[in-house]
């Protein structure tokens, strides 16, 4: 490979990289906070069949709200950060996921079976999500691209 073919390789790489963590760092925080979550709920009060669907109401039922709001009731768009400004604050992720898991953990320690598995998860989605919100809020404020509307 020539020298040109063989910085064209690393370029492409890097794009790759950086489109792989931009669409995937913040589902991929959750699915190993969920996990996680997940584990410790098994370990405190032990899973069947109908808790798991329980804990899947109220790990998804965030996800709706948030999106209501944000929305302001599915009537308006919400503007993206650009690629550097998410790259800056998902980097942040490892706090994003120990907050909402102890958190949850704490909620699950406390409450009865039934209950936990609901609101626990509830508590970790709904953690999860502002977490990520103010790591998103962090990091723009201190990029200077943070809130700009371009795609750098």
């Amino acid at each position: 490979m020539s020298r040109d073919g063989d910085r064209r390789w690393w370029t492409h790489y890097g794009r790759g990289l950086g489109i792989s963590t931009r669409n995937n760092t913040i589902a991929y925080g959750y699915s190993v906070g969920a996990t996680a979550m997940f584990a410790v709920m098994d370990d405190l009060h032990p899973a069947d069949i109908p808790r798991i669907f329980v804990f899947i109401v109220g790990a998804s039922t965030p996800f709706a709200l948030v999106n209501a709001l944000v929305t302001r009731g599915f009537t308006r768009r919400f503007a993206d950060e650009p690629g550097v400004v998410i790259a800056l604050a998902t980097s942040f992720s490892v706090v994003s996921i120990s907050a909402a898991v102890g958190l949850a953990t704490l909620v699950a320690w406390a409450a009865p079976s039934w209950v936990a598995w609901l609101v626990a998860s509830f508590v970790f989605s709904t953690a999860y999500l502002l977490a990520v919100g103010a790591e998103t809020a962090v990091a723009a404020a201190r990029h200077d691209l943070g809130g700009s509307g371009e795609s750098t």
